[in-house]
């Protein structure tokens, strides 16, 4: 795997919102960056039975290397314009980014964001678990 780049400078945010509408938000000020993940329910859900899992609220340390790997899945599904979706399908993902006070948004076809989901299932999700 490629090294991680670094992130931003804070104060930024990162929101991700998968192909099923569960939601993954990163929040950097000074003391680190807030990780919540606000699971799809089956209340919400468009079949009904369909459950995210349980929601997440942690802080993560500002050089916790998780960080920066998040940084480097996001800035090369930015960057991979070819991959990007003109307007947002079942499945696709959608990426709102904010730094230096300035916000961009951006979808990206499923298959391109397997790599990020199966990091942010594997290493961040189960922080619920603990």
């Amino acid at each position: 795997m490629p090294e991680p780049v670094p992130s931003p400078d804070p104060p930024w945010t990162l929101t991700y919102a998968d192909g099923s509408g569960n939601v993954y938000g990163f929040e950097a000020d000074g003391a680190g960056v807030r990780f919540t993940y606000e699971p799809v329910t089956p209340a919400r859900s468009s079949t009904g039975t369909y459950s995210g899992g349980e929601p997440v609220d942690e802080r993560l340390a500002a050089d916790d290397p998780r960080v920066a790997t998040l940084w480097r899945h996001a800035r090369a599904l930015e960057a991979d314009t070819a991959q990007h979706a003109s307007e947002r399908n079942k499945g696709d993902g959608a990426f709102t980014v904010t730094e230096d006070d300035r916000r961009r948004r951006f979808l990206v076809v499923r298959a391109a964001t397997r790599s990020l989901e199966a990091f942010l299932e594997r290493d961040l999700r189960r922080l619920a678990d603990r």
